[in-house]
């Protein structure tokens, strides 16, 4: 069972679930409807969750940067509004 490292440290189980809500709110922000987008993310969720649950533990940073990496890939502009989002709430 795979394991999410916190940036604080704490540690949980692997909730696919919370990949598939972020996703979805970064698709709202960049003024698309998930409907619009489902494929594309479907996509990206399910080659996200095989490279996570290969592994024993994974840390939030590398969670978010395969995410990244693979929206970037396909759909730039949802990638854009997800850092924009970090930048604006998460980076303070």
């Amino acid at each position: 069972m795979v394991q999410v490292i916190k940036k604080r440290g704490a540690v949980e189980k692997f909730k696919p679930q919370k990949i598939k809500k972020s996703l979805e709110k970064a698709t709202i922000d960049a003024g698309y409807s998930v409907e619009e987008k489902k494929d594309i993310l479907e996509n990206v969720y399910s080659t996200i969750n095989k490279k996570l649950t290969e592994k024993d533990a994974v840390k939030t940073d590398t969670i978010r940067a395969c995410l990244l990496s693979e929206l970037d890939k396909c759909e730039p502009y949802i990638s854009k509004s997800w850092r924009r989002f970090d930048q604006k709430y998460k980076n303070r």
